[in-house]
């Protein structure tokens, strides 16, 4: 019981990420316009695309605890449908089970998605103005590129995050970075490396295919 509730408390905060991911990794945003009309334009761009692939660095860092953790990922978003490649997990979901797989165990864990409780983009972008509240904090410049800061805040106190910052490069018009931040001093900073729309996928890209893993422990916790 307790490693199904661990495990489940991880999902809630890799579809966090995800979802934040899917809305954010493409957008035409237009000066002097509100924080809802940007949010407005990055749901209108993403709904337009097939498929989203996105490759990114990861920093999670709490300073009072003196930890500060990097790695690399990527994630292909499709829908409600996504894969994750972080950390040596693979999380797979083709918007009905989640399959997680774990490298160093060579095991994979089976959920069902809660339909009440999951956060998907389509959920996003029909209650936008319900469920966050948004504002352009500034803009400013480094390293010679210009950018706007913007702030999305959950009005859930139960959603698992406090807020997320939204770097966006002003002359490209694209999101650079998010950090989100959690209510125990943890920051997890997302650079988007690269990203693509509309990439040929194959059928089974939201599937998880045990044959491809040799002698894989399967965990079906449905």
């Amino acid at each position: 019981m307790q490693k199904k509730k661990q495990t489940n408390s991880n999902m809630k905060l890799y579809k966090q990420f995800i979802l934040l991911m899917a809305i954010l990794v493409a957008g035409t945003l237009q000066a002097q316009v509100s924080s809802q009309k940007i949010l407005d334009d990055l749901a209108e761009k993403t709904n337009a695309a097939q498929n989203i692939k996105v490759g990114f660095s990861y920093e999670m860092v709490n300073e009072e605890a003196d930890i500060h953790e990097k790695t690399e990922g990527s994630l292909i978003v499709s829908g409600d449908k996504y894969v994750l490649n972080i950390a040596g997990q693979e999380i797979i979901c083709d918007g009905k089970t989640i399959w997680t797989y774990i490298a160093d165990a060579n095991e994979v864990q089976i959920n069902e998605v809660d339909i009440d409780n999951s956060f998907s983009p389509t959920k996003l972008f029909s209650s936008y103005s319900d469920n966050y509240s948004a504002h352009l904090e500034k803009e400013y410049s480094e390293n010679n590129r210009s950018y706007y800061l913007m702030k999305l805040k959950p009005k859930d106190k139960d959603s698992g995050f406090d807020y997320v910052h939204l770097k966006i490069e002003k002359d490209k018009m694209q999101l650079a970075a998010f950090i989100l931040y959690d209510f125990d001093n943890n920051e997890f900073s997302y650079l988007i490396k690269e990203y693509f729309t509309d990439i040929a996928l194959s059928n089974n890209t939201f599937s998880f295919d045990a044959s491809k893993y040799a002698g894989v422990d399967i965990i079906d916790m449905r």
